[in-house]
């Protein structure tokens, strides 16, 4: 009998231990970190059942109990640490918005009518970003290229036609 009650205490030695090791597993990982208060709390409610009873296996639950409490505290100061992080931003991405159309709005005044290139470089990597402050630019780019498809069209059948006797 006293066989069979060691067993289970060991078991639950064996159960805080793992599951204090998989929570903080999950709280060393940036944005998951967060989960692992859920295997960290039941680890250490395991470790302090296992630790409440007679005869226990101390060494595996103090372990468990010690490893879920430094997951419990990772995890709670990610929480934190995100908490600040959105604190700061506040409105960054309508403070991005509004420096492009600052940057458009200068361009304009800037260039008048041009064409506007901005390449960037890095390596192997190139990004090219062409601007027109001219209004009707693309309605005319537009008509000009559906002048050139209608052009082609009718090359084409006058070809086919030319052909025939």
């Amino acid at each position: 009998m006293e066989e069979e009650t060691t067993n289970k205490q060991s078991g639950v030695g064996i159960g805080a231990l793992v599951t204090g090791i998989i929570a903080f597993l999950l709280a060393v990982v940036p944005c998951i970190g967060l989960v692992a208060i859920i295997p960290a709390v039941i680890a250490i409610v395991l470790a302090i059942v296992g630790l409440s009873r007679p005869h226990s296996n101390q060494g595996m639950l103090v372990g468990g109990l010690v490893v879920a409490i430094i997951a419990l505290m990772i995890s709670v100061s990610q929480t934190f640490v995100l908490g600040k992080i959105a604190s700061k931003s506040d409105d960054w991405g309508t403070n991005i918005e509004q420096v492009i159309r600052d940057v458009t709005k200068d361009l304009e005044e800037e260039f008048g009518d041009n064409e506007v290139t901005i390449r960037i470089n890095n390596d192997d990597e190139t990004v090219e970003i062409k601007a027109s402050a001219k209004k009707g630019d693309l309605q005319d780019r537009l008509e000009e290229l559906e002048g050139a498809i209608d052009t082609l069209k009718d090359e084409a059948e006058k070809d086919t036609t030319e052909g025939q006797w």
